[in-house]
């Protein structure tokens, strides 16, 4: 089987996973007792043999799957069939230093929540593209490393965005008040121009944040 190779490019992961058919994917690849051919994967998702084929390529790009060889019956070519990898444990991971400076930053800070939400209005304002709230949010979240998803709102009027593989968790949850509001500014400076509130719901669940759209 192929190996998952070392020092895995941080932002390719979080491009392969933004896309919820492929986190439904790994899903299945992690909780399976062993492999799974496109076939099993298909049938599970209800997606088509080829979009699996796709999806499948782009998870193995980013290092996330690997790929074995079976022989199927009669003649013919090997059938593939996948599974998640698991990196070595001993492995630092490829954005490390990144981490350690998002930590060094986040001790620094001395100005409190109201001064982070000021740091992050400007990087959100540096974000601000073209197209409905909902659109800008989702392409703001994956370029700053999460896997954004689509989901109903707690009302009619409100769209919820749900953020998953936040790339600084560990630190957010031991500096929810900088980390946190720095996000907080950042959806806020992305859609002020929208007249749009925004508000962050850090840790929903246990690596899981949303954020509830809602236009005024």
């Amino acid at each position: 089987m192929t190996e998952m190779p070392r020092g895995v490019d941080a932002q390719r992961v979080h491009h392969a996973l933004a896309v919820p058919s492929r986190q439904r994917l790994m899903t299945l690849l992690r909780e399976a007792d062993g492999l799974l051919g496109v076939d099993d994967l298909a049938a599970a998702t209800g997606l088509s043999v080829a979009t699996v084929r796709h999806h499948l390529a782009t998870l193995a790009e980013a290092g996330l799957v690997a790929a074995t060889a079976s022989a199927g019956p009669g003649r013919g070519r090997p059938r593939l069939r996948y599974a998640a990898t698991r990196p070595d444990p001993q492995e630092e991971p490829a954005d490390a230093p990144f981490r350690e400076l998002a930590q060094a930053l986040a001790d620094a800070v001395g100005g409190g929540p109201g001064a982070c939400r000021e740091a992050g209005l400007g990087w959100g304002r540096r974000l601000t593209g073209s197209g409905p709230a909902t659109e800008r949010v989702f392409a703001a979240a994956a370029r700053m490393g999460f896997a954004p998803q689509d989901a109903p709102g707690p009302d009619p009027d409100t769209r919820r965005v749900l953020l998953h593989a936040c790339p600084y968790r560990e630190l957010a949850r031991t500096r929810p008040e900088v980390v946190c509001a720095v996000h907080q500014g950042v959806l806020d400076g992305l859609l002020e121009a929208d007249g749009a509130t925004v508000r962050l719901l850090p840790f929903i669940g246990p690596d899981l944040c949303a954020a509830d759209l809602r236009s005024t």
